[in-house]
């Protein structure tokens, strides 16, 4: 999960708790027109004249023509002015009749009562096809499905072959330990021009992106940030124990940027395109990215903790349906949520690499799992998918993290001790999650 996402999420909840209560008696965005023909508002965020964009109007066009009772009035936007305009349209009952919702914020719309329950549309379909099902389901006290999955996000180890090859060490294999990660980065950290400072980085431990960085370490480790029974985990021995290997990484063995250095280089996101580290956790989307700095790059599995666990964590983001449309506007819904989990439009979706698709016949392809540009070996990122954790979904999810967050910063920071900073973000957190009431 982007930091900056993050950020926009924890302001869109605070949000969403004054607003959202009003709108279930007010009307969706679309509506059906003249002659019965339903009139679809579809919302979802991407770069305007983007691959993103791009790529979901033709697959609208084919959409509409396959449908011809359906029209579609397209409402897009990048990620920020997407959210505020959708907290400003649902104040006023007039969000879009489907829109695409990043995977952690589906539990915050349903939990405000804005959302559709989809169980009873998905029955018409074999949900064993598809990634995220369970995931979206865990969210849920009850095991509702008030999203359907649209792309799904892992987490591998990327690594810089070219590194890796100059330092004469053996690439990561998914047999690796966090030992062999400390092993391996402290030979590839170097000072390439002989002024005394670092230049390249091992590894990128630190990242405000925490699904790249502490949270996949602390579930490694035997820890876990929110349990099953809904009460805040933070505060553990093994939390301690893994907040205790990254500081060991950045200011012992110093094979890693701590969080001062990384935002003086430039940015968490930038280090491996770049370069100047070795080896970073990195979500599918990543590819992107590191792509751009022409990194010939490879992925394995994430590190086996003292438990033998990899920490492994996904982000599903889903097509959800506003509980304020009509039925006829609903069912419209329902039709392109399921056109777009088909075949075709996954495969098209699928390249433009932004996520992994999130049916299984298409994910299994090689067109996906070894593609001509690097990393040409993506079975880590389905691996990783079929045995993931949610990222500890409710609805307060962007609060009670922002809490932790803050907290283990602090602590990766050294201006606040690892013990103490663990005992304020269960607090903290804890009180966010029993503040929280559902809507009626």
């Amino acid at each position: 999960m982007p930091e900056r996402e993050r950020s926009r999420i924890a302001a869109l909840g605070t949000a969403l708790t004054l607003t959202l209560t009003t709108i279930a008696a007010c009307g969706g965005g679309g509506g059906e027109a003249a002659g019965g023909k339903v009139t679809l508002t579809l919302g979802y965020y991407a770069e305007a004249g983007g691959p993103a964009d791009g790529t979901m109007r033709k697959l609208v066009d084919q959409f509409t023509k396959a449908n011809p009772g359906i029209e579609v009035k397209i409402e897009s936007a990048d990620y920020d002015q997407f959210y505020k305009r959708l907290r400003t349209q649902l104040a006023g009952g007039q969000a879009p009749d489907v829109w695409l919702s990043d995977g952690v914020l589906v539990q915050e719309f349903s939990g405000r009562n804005s959302l559709r329950d989809l169980t009873k549309y998905a029955s018409d379909l074999d949900l064993a096809g598809y990634y995220g099902i369970d995931i979206i389901k865990k969210g849920d006290p009850q095991g509702r499905l008030f999203g359907f999955p649209q792309g799904a996000q892992s987490t591998a180890l990327f690594y810089n072959k070219a590194i890796f090859a100059k330092a004469g060490v053996e690439p990561p294999t998914a047999d690796w330990t966090y030992d062999d990660l400390l092993a391996a980065a402290k030979k590839l950290t170097q000072d390439t021009n002989g002024d005394g400072k670092t230049d390249v980085y091992g590894f990128r431990a630190y990242s405000p992106s925490f699904v790249e960085s502490w949270w996949p370490m602390v579930k490694a480790f035997g820890g876990d940030v929110l349990a099953d029974n809904g009460k805040i985990a933070i505060d553990s021995p093994q939390s301690r124990e893994a907040l205790t290997w990254m500081n060991r990484a950045m200011y012992e063995e110093k094979i890693a940027p701590d969080p001062v250095t990384t935002e003086a280089l430039g940015k968490s996101q930038i280090l491996f395109p770049s370069g100047i580290v070795a080896m970073q956790f990195g979500i599918y989307a990543r590819i992107q990215t590191a792509a751009q700095g022409k990194i010939d790059m490879g992925a394995v599995p994430l590190p086996k903790g003292p438990t033998g666990q990899r920490g492994d964590l996904a982000n599903i983001n889903s097509w959800v349906v506003n509980r304020a449309s009509s039925e006829p506007e609903a069912a419209a819904a329902w039709k392109w949520i399921k056109f777009f989990a088909g075949e075709g439009p996954q495969a098209e979706w699928m390249s433009i690499g932004e996520a992994i698709p999130i049916n299984k016949k298409v994910a299994q392809t090689p067109a996906f799992l070894n593609p001509a540009t690097p990393p040409t070996d993506r079975r880590p990122f389905t691996d990783a998918l079929a045995d993931a954790d949610d990222l500890g979904l409710n609805p307060v999810w962007s609060e009670y993290t922002a809490a932790i967050t803050k907290q283990v910063t602090a602590a990766l920071s050294k201006q606040t001790g690892i013990e103490d900073a663990l005992k304020i973000a269960q607090t903290d957190a804890q009180a966010v999650v029993d503040r929280f009431k559902p809507a009626g």
